[in-house]
């Protein structure tokens, strides 16, 4: 069975979760930053900041970071439904390996979100070692991890399924181009200026499965008709 055939032969709903799974996957993330913005008394410390600030933060600001860890892990649920929609025609299409980069992806948002929360309970005891690891390690996951593995998703979906011609040339393209800079955002661990990469890369990337996922329903819709 090839991977357009087994899109193809998906049921109404489970096609619906190709569109509706990627755009809350972005609009929950696209809410953390003013929801969070409402609820925080001071800027989050930038990574480096001395190990005081940072535990000043977010000891003053628990209900801020559980509510920007719950909108986090929520968008990278709705990412990891994208990828179980795709995950047939991805392995039809001779990419089993590409499925669990994008559940890596999301377990690394998780790990991040996760220690968020628990520096939050900690930082008003915690030694100032503890808070830099805690902040550095979640820092790490939910930006380089997690960013370098949904480009190298979206790169690869794109190129697998562009070949099978679920998607056309622009989407393809499209895919190239967001999982390249995606991807690019490693370099930030060696060069500051590259952290620019973390948002674009991220932010495409997240716009990209919205519209592969449009495209494939849009198709899907028209060949039963």
């Amino acid at each position: 069975m090839t991977a357009r055939s087994v899109v193809r032969s998906a049921t109404s709903p489970d096609v619906r979760t190709g569109v509706l799974a990627p755009t809350g996957f972005l609009a929950a993330y696209l809410a953390v930053g003013p929801v969070s913005g409402a609820l925080v008394d001071r800027p989050l410390p930038l990574p480096g900041s001395p190990a005081s600030e940072v535990a000043a933060f977010y000891s003053a600001n628990p209900i801020a970071v559980g509510t920007t860890a719950g909108l986090q892990i929520i968008s990278v649920a709705c990412f990891a439904m994208f990828v179980a929609w795709l995950a047939p025609a991805l392995r039809a299409a001779g990419a089993a390996w590409l499925p669990p980069v994008g559940y890596l992806s999301t377990a690394a948002m998780v790990v991040s979100s996760v220690l968020s929360g628990i520096l939050a309970v900690l930082a008003p005891s915690a030694s100032d070692s503890a808070v830099t690891v805690l902040r550095q390690s979640s820092f790490y996951a939910g930006g380089v991890a997690n960013v370098v593995l949904l480009g190298l998703f979206v790169f690869g979906t794109a190129l697998v399924l562009g070949r099978e011609r679920l998607f056309g040339k622009p989407t393809r393209w499209f895919g190239f181009v967001a999982g390249t800079l995606a991807m690019a955002s490693v370099s930030s661990l060696a060069f500051y200026y590259a952290n620019a990469f973390l948002p674009v890369g991220r932010v495409l990337s997240m716009v990209w499965t919205v519209v592969a996922g449009v495209v494939v329903y849009l198709r899907v819709r028209a060949a039963n008709r």
